[in-house]
Order: C-alpha cells, then sequence, then structure tokens
C-alpha cells in the first residue's frame, strides 16, 4: 500500500522499531506471502486516506463497519479520535486487486469510532456493503502454537507499492491481554499498508478473526530493517460487545445531547400504514388532544423522557398514534432489534389516569412499502404482541419496563419511515399518561441523509438557476448578474466539464455589480424527510475557478461560495438558515457563511468543507439547499464547481457514545 514519503519516517521508532499510535499515521504488505487467490478473503479491506497520503489494511465486521488501527486515523498531533476522519477516507473491500478490480464495493467513511484503551477502530461506512460477507470475531483467543493466516494490502520484500492483498501463515508465540506474538512459518513479515489488517484462525470452513496488526519491526520489507520478523498482533476476541455498541442504529435519550423529536403532539395521520387518531382527547379540558412531548418529570436513565398522554373517549374504538422521529435513512436488518424503556401511569401517580389505560401503549414503527410494526406479528421478549393492544395489562404500572423487539423476522429489508407512539384500545374509556425513554433501534443498515455526486443514477439536481427568493431566512438576489452578456443571472446547473468524482458536478457563475452589497443565493435540492441529530453533518467539494482557469472570473471572488442550509423547527414553524448560525464552522473554524469563505478557499483546487450540524439543529428538518455567493466588497465575475454533497451521519445518541467511552 503506497503511503506518502514524509510520512514514512515517523512511523516507527528507531530504538523500538514498533508501530506506534504517535505517528502521523501507521502503515505496516504481507512480506515474503502468497498472492491471496481472488476471492478467498473477501472480507479483508483497503482504506485509503487523504490523496494518497496514507494507507491501510482493515476487515469487514459487519455490513458497515471496518475493523482496523485506531493509529490509522491519528490527526495532525498524532492523536486518533472519535469522530470524522482527519483525512477523507475510501475503503475498497471484496476485490483482492483493489485498483482496477472487478466486483466489491467501495464507500467512504463517515466516522471513526476508537477503542478506549486498544489501538482499534471501527470505521463506519457511509454505503452498506451487501455483496460480501463480514467475517466472525472469534469468541476466544488462540492458544500458543497455533497457526493463524496474516493478510494485508502494504509493502512486500520486492514492492514499494503492491496492488494485490497478500497472505501468509504465522505460528502464535505468546498471548497476553492486549496482543499475540506471532513467528511467521515460513519468509512473512508485516510492513507499511498492512496496519489493521486481519489475523484469522481456520474453524472449519469458515475464518474467525482474532488479531490486528499492531507491531512490527518491518524486517524483510523492502526499504526496510532485516533479521528476524517481529510481530505483534492486537487481540479482538474481546471486543465484541464493544463492535456490537457500535453497529449503525438511532438511540436517543431524551437528554439534551441527544436526538430531539422532530415533532411535538403531532399526529401520524399519513396513509399507508400510518396509524391516525379516533375517538382520542386531551387528557384534561385545558389540552387540546393528545399529547407527545418531552419532560424532565420522570426519567429511566438522565433527567429527561418522552411524555405521552390523552383521555380515551369512545369504549368501541380509540386510538392515537402520534409521531416522533422520522427515520428514513435506517433499513431493518436480520439481527435487527427495537428497544425502549416504558413507565405507564396509574391513578395513584396520576389523578387523571383510569384503570390500567396506560398500558395500553407501545412504540411503533411505519415503513416506506406502507406496512407497519403493530400489524407485522413482531412480539417483544415476553412473547406480547407489538401492538399497543396487545400491551394492555401486561405492563406494570408505575414502574420502568424495557420491551425489546426483534425486527428482522417481520421486516427484513424494509425501510423505516416514521418512529411513533400509539395509544390503542377498543374498549375502554378515560385518561392514559406515562413516558418513554433510553429508545434505540439497533444494528441496522443507515444510509446518508442525503447525498449526490450529481452522476447518473444518484439524486439529480432540484432546480436550475433558481434564486431562493423566499423572505428571511432565505438568501434571495441581490445585484448580480450573467457572468457574461448572453446569460441572464447567476447561473447554478449540471455540467461534466469538471468533476471531483464520476463526470458531473455542479456548476454555479455569476457576476457581482455591486462593491457594496451583492449575494445570490440559488436553490439546488429540497432534500424531503431529512432531520438533523446530533452527529449530523454537511460535507462537499467546491472547486472555485481563479482568471487563469476562467477569463471571466475576478480576483478571488469565487472562493465567497458556500453551500446554504433552510432549517423548519415542525414544533414551532420557526425557519433559520445555515450562514447566520455563528457556531456554524467548518474543520478550519471558518464560518459557514459564503462571505466568511471569501480567501479562506484555494483557487483551481477542490476543497473540502465539512460543518456540523447537530449543535445548532439538533431535531429541524432541512427543507432546502441552496449555493449562496455573497461578498460585500468586489464587483466582477465568479464561477466554480461543486461536488460530492452528503449529509451524514454518526448513528449513535450522544448519551451512549459517553456511556460506552466511559467503560
Amino acid at each position: 500500500m503506497r503511503v506518502h514519503r514524509r510520512v514514512r519516517a515517523a512511523l516507527f521508532t528507531a530504538s523500538a522499531l514498533v508501530l506506534t499510535t504517535a505517528s502521523t499515521g501507521p502503515a505496516l504488505a504481507v512480506a515474503g506471502g502468497a498472492d491471496t487467490a481472488e476471492g478467498a478473503l473477501p472480507f479483508v479491506a483497503r482504506l485509503d486516506m487523504g490523496d494518497s497520503q496514507r494507507s491501510c489494511s482493515g476487515v469487514l465486521v459487519s455490513p458497515q463497519l471496518v475493523l482496523t488501527a485506531a493509529s490509522c486515523f491519528a490527526g495532525a498531533d498524532g492523536v486518533a479520535t472519535t469522530g470524522a476522519p482527519p483525512l477523507t477516507t475510501t475503503v475498497t473491500v471484496g476485490r483482492t486487486v483493489p485498483s482496477g478490480g472487478a466486483g466489491g464495493a467501495v464507500s467512504g467513511v463517515g466516522q471513526v469510532i476508537r477503542h478506549p484503551q486498544r489501538d482499534l477502530a471501527l470505521a463506519r461506512l457511509e454505503k452498506a456493503v451487501t455483496t460480501v460477507a463480514p467475517v466472525a470475531i472469534a469468541p476466544s483467543a488462540p492458544a500458543a502454537g497455533d497457526e493463524l493466516i496474516l493478510a494485508g494490502f502494504g509493502r512486500t520484500g520486492t514492492e514499494w507499492v503492491p496492488n494485490r492483498l497478500k497472505s501468509a501463515a504465522f505460528t502464535v508465540d505468546t498471548v497476553t491481554a492486549t496482543g499475540l506474538a506471532v513467528t511467521p512459518t515460513g519468509s512473512g513479515g508485516i510492513c507499511k499498508g498492512d496496519a489493521g489488517g486481519p489475523a484469522l484462525r481456520r474453524s472449519g470452513d469458515a475464518y474467525q478473526l482474532v488479531g490486528l496488526h499492531w507491531k512490527s519491526n518491518q524486517a524483510g520489507c523492502l526499504g526496510e530493517a532485516t533479521g528476524a520478523p517481529l510481530v505483534t498482533e492486537a487481540r479482538v476476541d474481546d471486543v465484541q460487545d464493544w463492535v456490537r455498541a457500535n453497529l449503525p442504529g438511532f438511540a436517543t435519550g431524551f437528554e439534551a445531547a441527544d436526538a430531539r423529536a422532530n415533532w411535538v403532539s403531532a399526529a401520524d395521520t399519513g396513509a399507508n400504514g400510518h396509524g391516525g387518531v379516533t375517538g382520542v382527547g386531551g387528557i384534561i379540558s385545558t389540552v387540546a388532544g393528545p399529547e407527545l412531548a418531552t419532560r424532565a418529570e420522570q426519567a429511566h436513565s438522565g433527567t429527561t423522557a418522552l411524555m405521552y398522554s390523552g383521555k380515551d373517549t369512545s369504549a368501541t374504538r380509540s386510538y392515537a398514534y402520534m409521531k416522533a422521529f422520522s427515520l428514513r435513512n435506517l433499513t431493518i436488518r436480520p439481527s435487527s432489534t427495537l428497544s425502549y424503556w416504558i413507565f405507564p401511569q396509574s391513578v395513584a401517580s396520576n389523578s387523571n389516569v383510569t384503570g390500567a389505560n396506560s398500558t395500553c401503549v407501545a412504540v411503533d414503527l411505519s415503513f416506506t412499502d406502507g406496512t407497519n410494526l403493530r400489524d407485522s406479528g413482531a412480539t417483544d421478549q415476553n412473547g406480547n404482541r407489538a401492538h399497543p393492544q396487545h400491551q394492555c395489562a401486561k405492563l406494570t404500572r408505575d414502574t420502568w419496563n424495557e420491551v425489546i423487539v426483534p425486527l428482522g423476522a417481520v421486516a427484513n429489508g424494509k425501510t423505516v419511515d416514521t418512529l411513533a407512539v400509539a395509544y390503542d384500545q377498543a374498549a375502554g374509556t378515560g385518561g392514559y399518561r406515562g413516558y418513554v425513554d433510553d429508545l434505540a433501534l439497533s444494528d441496522v443498515l443507515a444510509a446518508n441523509h442525503f447525498g449526490s455526486g450529481l452522476e447518473t443514477g444518484e439524486t439529480a439536481l432540484g432546480f436550475t438557476s433558481t434564486a431562493d427568493s423566499g423572505t428571511s431566512p432565505h438568501g434571495g438576489l441581490l445585484n448580480v448578474g450573467g457572468i457574461i452578456g448572453s446569460v441572464t443571472g447567476p447561473e447554478l446547473a449540471t455540467r461534466t466539464e469538471r468533476a471531483y468524482t464520476g463526470t458531473t458536478a455542479l456548476m454555479y457563475s455569476g457576476k457581482d455589480n455591486n462593491s457594496t452589497k451583492s449575494y445570490a443565493y440559488m436553490k439546488a435540492f429540497a432534500p424531503g424527510s431529512v432531520f438533523v441529530r446530533p452527529g449530523t453533518r454537511l460535507t462537499y467539494r467546491v472547486f472555485p475557478q481563479s482568471v487563469s482557469s476562467n477569463s471571466n472570473v475576478t480576483g478571488g471572488n469565487s472562493s465567497c461560495v458556500a453551500l446554504d442550509l433552510i432549517f423548519l423547527d415542525q414544533p414551532t414553524g420557526a425557519q433559520a438558515n445555515l450562514r447566520d448560525t455563528a457556531v456554524a464552522v467548518d474543520r478550519k473554524g471558518v464560518r459557514a457563511h459564503p462571505g466568511a469563505q471569501c480567501g479562506k478557499l484555494t483557487l483551481d483546487t477542490w476543497n473540502e468543507i465539512t460543518v456540523d450540524l447537530g449543535s445548532a439543529f439538533n431535531g429541524k428538518q432541512i427543507t432546502l439547499i441552496d449555493v449562496g455567493y455573497d461578498q460585500a466588497a468586489g464587483t466582477g465575475g465568479y464561477r466554480g464547481y461543486i461536488d460530492d454533497i452528503r449529509i451524514t451521519d454518526s448513528g449513535v445518541a450522544a448519551s451512549v457514545a459517553a456511556s460506552l467511552a466511559a467503560s
């Protein structure tokens, strides 16, 4: 695997000759190993960081998780942390020959999850790998004398930058609490580019993952040490709980740092699987209807939970399905589960409650194919149907009850639309009230909230050269015309003359006609049901042109451009934008306002922009994506390109992530 020359020298210390986590990046190929047969180890992955600045190996352990060395993601300070990767990272899996090979899958990395004590990290893929089976993690460590297969894409004894997976047999010498010392049975060794690659134990007709390449003296590697190879693998048999806890999903404890409900006391009245409201009003006369809102009155953990309430007014047909979250980026797997805690109140804890009414409540899911959870026949861990009616009197009042519903058997392959909290009871009237907390959908496939590289088959541009002329917070158009006389106004359209990936990008252009106040906010996409969560971020690439690449451009005008987002808070109806939010900054600390980007972007180069959205817009809906030019001083033409627009999410609630780190 290729590693940038300026990084190599810092990877191994002269005295210990081992891979260090304090370097600017590791790169352990299997020197002396053999070419791996096509399809023999399809789960081995290659990770390429930045513009060929760093490479590592890894292994697919779930459709969206690649396990590798944490030190592969070390930042400029030499430390790897949980969050967005410090360099844009691409993972190739399922190809013995990554570059130019057929089959397999290629995906970007949306998030890195660092193990709290060991040099291990999970790279969460933006696209699920459905054509390659993940490797199983071994349930126990190997013993001294066991034979393992080590594989990787790194340097060999004769190749500086090999483009083929190599593998070799090793024998376990010693086993410690965190590592395995191994010796090649032949001439194998571990080199730069192999870091994070797998150590595999044969189990019948399959492999089990027992370790990852961690330390090596690089003996036998081209241009490196001579002598006997010294190789240590990081153990992974004891990290399965950590891997499972970080499988893509959705979780919230309704605390300030968690995912905020997208709606408050809003009926889920959509057709095709959505429940609606019939025969239910407010629990007291001053409340207009059934409620669903966060309250700090009762909580299973933390201080806040989701309160539900209502009054059943019909003894024959009553229900209230109240929507809480839009989860349209989540798809159910065979192993997916829904879990939550519920506290149904009795008349003893709330005088407005009647009988066991508060127990006739359950969390419901509607799916994009028009089906739902309540009518699927799914049962919880106690054998009770997941329909609210079938929870009546099965839950203990004034106590926190845990409900766990396996979803795979009834919903495998279905995409979630809405998560609702529902009351449903055919017979019985009167009030009901209670709380739901620590809600989770675990082990699902999680797509990006939104993504487009403008290529065929991807989300198409929604508007062409159309100003976002709505009232504030929309941007509008002022003192900007066409870049040349034959163009009537600012442009925004797809073009194939330049692209960061593929063949197509979004071209923007215009001419600033006023030296004191000029702007042009052009509509690009209406993304639909995209709601911000704590880990949501916007990323894109922008290529601002200079006069050298377009004679109609003036100075640095083309750099005064940024994507702007329009947000809607569904509970209040209030709108906001990205550009005027002071805390919304990119990785360089520059505000996301187009005017603040002036002179900060490099002309005639693709610049990567990443902006965290969760802290300012948690729970809000993104209704528009605009491309904005904005500059107070300066006139003349501007032009450039935007590509690979993505709205991604970490998939783990902040409180959940904190508890994992603490453990």
